[in-house]
């Protein structure tokens, strides 16, 4: 009995779907209205392009998992206001021990008629805008886990009624994400859980 109480009593693997929608709101959220370029010797910053859509969706690509469609219009004095997408195949990464994913491998494909724009766009895209995609799509996902984990430690503090004479407490000690699965539609996150919990059964009505 003393062994029961001292162990994890729940152990779960819960699958997790997060829609490519969602995901491409945030990074919309994130990257639209970006203006990306590079600061010279004096201190300078110029802008290159403006952000001014972002699309996400699974790879065409073999060897990637996810594309990014950005649509870009150019501040150069050469290329003033076009409008270009840019497309950039995604592999992703992911840290067990750090719980963080991020991009490990990128390709670039310019979108454009112009051969000179595409070769152009994607020097631009190697040297700038992927620097800034990667940052962006870096997520770590401990400070969001503990966030959870403290919530619902929170509430199985004090008895939860489940159902009518029934009450349940308890504690979450390990919630992490084991894995990350990209679909066709969505990622697919796999929870692990183990936590200790008890029922109290205060009262059985017939």
């Amino acid at each position: 009995m003393n062994k029961l109480l001292d162990e994890d009593n729940i152990k779960l693997n819960l699958p997790v779907k997060i829609s490519y929608r969602v995901l491409e709101n945030l990074l919309q959220e994130k990257l639209v209205g970006e203006q990306i370029g590079m600061e010279d010797s004096k201190g300078t910053v110029k802008n290159y392009v403006e952000v001014l859509g972002a699309n996400l969706g699974k790879s065409k690509e073999s060897n990637f998992d996810l594309t990014l469609d950005l649509k870009l219009k150019t501040l150069t004095t050469l290329f003033k206001n076009k409008e270009v997408n840019l497309l950039v195949h995604i592999a992703l990464g992911f840290d067990e021990v750090e719980q963080v994913i991020e991009v490990t491998e990128y390709e670039l494909e310019g979108q454009s008629k112009s051969w000179f724009m595409d070769n152009s766009l994607e020097t631009l895209a190697n040297s700038l805008i992927y620097k800034k995609i990667k940052n962006k799509m870096k997520l770590d996902l401990q400070p969001h886990i503990n966030e959870q984990l403290n919530k619902v430690n929170d509430k199985l503090v004090n008895e939860m009624e489940a159902a009518p004479g029934v009450f349940l407490s308890g504690n979450v000690n390990t919630l992490k994400v084991a894995e990350i699965i990209p679909g066709d539609s969505l990622l697919l996150i796999l929870l692990e859980i183990s936590a200790y919990g008890f029922i109290d059964v205060k009262e059985i009505k017939l």
